[in-house]
């Protein structure tokens, strides 16, 4: 208890403006023989925030409530890399990264993790180490084999960045059966749809009603779709966590970039 006092102490001395510097942080955590993370939980606690999420514009409670989610990424590719990596910068605390693939060269037109001395190693991996470049007190999971029960049981929200209908299907049946709410996400070409399903409500099953037994290719995109609909996934599972209200609850949002068109499309099931 009085080391805890005195670890309290020295951030508040050393913070400016209610904020704690990087070296700050890892001076006090050396000095008590601590983790950084245990230093800017208690930062945080009493509402002293890491300036590297000063710019977030958040409030300190807000900023807590991220620092301690947990958050599942299924399918570490395009979405799955540009969504990791939007999130570590907002201050996510941990997160579950899935997929079984390596990096390719056909990733590099729009993978944000995949460069030419990535090729051929696991996408988790390499999205695992870049992001805790970023952010050092983030804490991840990576699970190279396909995604189960354990993968999203102990999480605060999933969000599905796969490019297979049948797998898609599959992780809803998962997170309808556990509660757990599910941001949804695709893209191909120029085209992108993003969605939010929570119990009882069955989005993907309504988006994906007839599933082809033959394997489908994965669909051609673009870096420029793959950034947006991305993003948008990254502010839907920041608006779940803090208990915002979304204007996707119920909708699906259909995006030509194209066109420049983007639709609100209503949905319930009968």
């Amino acid at each position: 208890m009085a080391e805890q006092e005195n670890i309290l102490e020295s951030i508040v001395r050393s913070s400016q403006d209610q904020f704690l510097s990087l070296s700050s942080g890892l001076t006090i955590a050396a000095e008590f023989n601590c983790s950084l993370l245990d230093v800017e939980q208690t930062a945080l606690e009493h509402s002293i925030v890491p300036i590297r999420f000063k710019r977030n514009s958040l409030s300190c409670l807000e900023q807590l409530r991220l620092f301690q989610s947990r958050v599942a990424i299924i399918g570490c590719g395009g979405l799955g890399g540009r969504t990791a990596e939007l999130l570590t910068r907002l201050g996510i605390g941990h997160l579950i990264l899935t997929d079984p693939d390596s990096f390719s060269e056909s990733n590099l037109n729009r993978q944000i993790f995949c460069t030419v001395q990535a090729l051929g190693r696991a996408k988790v991996e390499v999205l695992a180490g870049e992001l805790t470049k970023i952010n050092p007190v983030l804490e991840t999971t990576i699970r190279e084999k396909c995604f189960n029960a354990d993968a999203i049981v102990t999480t605060d929200v999933v969000v599905d960045c796969l490019d297979s209908p049948q797998a898609r299907k599959d992780l809803s049946v998962l997170c309808l059966k556990h509660k757990i709410a599910l941001v949804h996400g695709a893209v191909k070409e120029w085209y992108g749809q993003v969605g939010v399903e929570q119990t009882p409500h069955m989005l993907i099953d309504k988006l994906y009603p007839d599933t082809p037994l033959a394997a489908q290719p994965p669909p051609t995109v673009l870096p420029m779709t793959v950034g947006l609909i991305a993003s948008i996934q990254a502010t839907e599972t920041c608006k779940f966590l803090l208990n915002k209200k979304s204007t996707l609850n119920g909708n699906i949002l259909q995006t030509d970039l194209l066109q420049q068109e983007y639709e609100m499309i209503p949905y319930k099931n009968d």
